[in-house]
């Protein structure tokens, strides 16, 4: 079968008679028909390229935005994390000044050195009333930017990341260090009020001191003695009060001291009170700082009514003047 040499193309007017007729040789209307679709094929792939170059655009323009924003973001947390190092830095400083101030590291050598002193002339060891006393948890949050990473290009964003990531890490690591420091602060701050609870920092009676510690002599027989405590005269009856927290060892008669109680205030601290008139607290009995626990009397070898008044660390007799909180 042979193929059309000629194609015809009729064109009938509406009005006229005249019928117009052309003939188109067929290599010439296939080359046409083949032109016109490799131009619609050229045509679509323009339309589809010009509509992906497009969503490009608008992605960047995103893209661009959200950099902008999370450049914004990181400048936000840089300057929170300076805050935050500098509280921690202020943190630090006062656990440091607390560890001070409290002397808590230095506690055995605080009970040691009140018997280290050369003994005293006890007749010049009284104070008088005008004397001195010489004793007186950031948390940060830090937004992780998964959107940069679609950009491969913005090269100082991820950088600028990398580097907030590792400062974060480094304060939270400090952060913990801290906190672990502050609780190990506060066990031995706890421990801390105890220990001050048990220290003996008032005067066990009201009334004026007769006799100091240290050397005097004997008011039998005028012979030099050590004197181990601290006398306080007042009227028959007056009320003796524990100067600190503590149990009570001892509570009844003993040779020379008549009328006597002595109580444990731990941490090897004791204290004891002799010629009481009354006893008022028993054996065993817990005692807080402040409550009545004898009155004071005459009993036992005493030349008035007095209360003699002791503190023994670790048995060792120290002078009371050296804890006393009060003139």
């Amino acid at each position: 079968m042979s193929k059309n040499r000629f194609y015809t193309i009729l064109i009938i007017p509406e009005k006229t008679q005249q019928v117009r007729k052309f003939l188109i040789p067929g290599w010439l209307f296939r080359g046409s028909a083949a032109g016109i679709a490799f131009a619609l094929l050229i045509g679509f792939v323009m339309l589809l390229d010009y509509w992906y170059v497009m969503s490009q655009i608008g992605e960047n323009k995103q893209l661009k935005m959200e950099n902008r924003r999370l450049r914004q973001q990181v400048q936000v947390f840089k300057n929170k994390i300076t805050t935050v190092e500098s509280t921690m830095d202020r943190v630090k400083t006062f656990a440091t000044r607390l560890k001070v101030i409290t002397n808590i590291e230095d506690r055995s050598g605080l009970l040691q050195s009140l018997n280290s002193d050369k003994l005293p002339d006890a007749a010049t060891n009284i104070p008088g009333p005008d004397t001195p006393n010489e004793n007186q948890n950031t948390e940060a949050a830090l937004i992780a930017a998964q959107d940069s990473a679609r950009d491969p290009d913005d090269s100082g964003l991820k950088k600028e990341y990398l580097e907030l990531d590792e400062k974060f890490s480094e304060l939270n690591h400090s952060t913990l260090g801290v906190e672990q420091e502050l609780q190990d602060l506060y066990e031995l701050l706890s421990d801390q009020k105890s220990f001050l609870a048990a220290l003996p920092t008032k005067k066990p009676a009201i009334g004026y001191f007769t006799s100091g510690f240290g050397i005097r002599k004997s008011p039998y027989g005028g012979r030099i003695k050590m004197h181990e405590g601290l006398d306080i005269a007042n009227r028959p009856g007056t009320v003796i009060k524990s100067p600190a927290d503590g149990v009570v060892l001892f509570s009844d008669a003993k040779a020379g001291y008549g009328q006597t109680v002595i109580i444990d205030h731990g941490y090897g601290v004791e204290t004891w009170y002799g010629h009481a008139s009354k006893l008022i607290v028993t054996k065993g009995q817990k005692v807080r700082r402040g409550e009545t626990i004898a009155l004071l009397g005459n009993s036992g070898r005493s030349t008035g009514p007095h209360v003699h008044y002791e503190v023994r660390v670790r048995g060792l007799p120290v002078d009371p003047i050296s804890f006393l909180l009060e003139n």
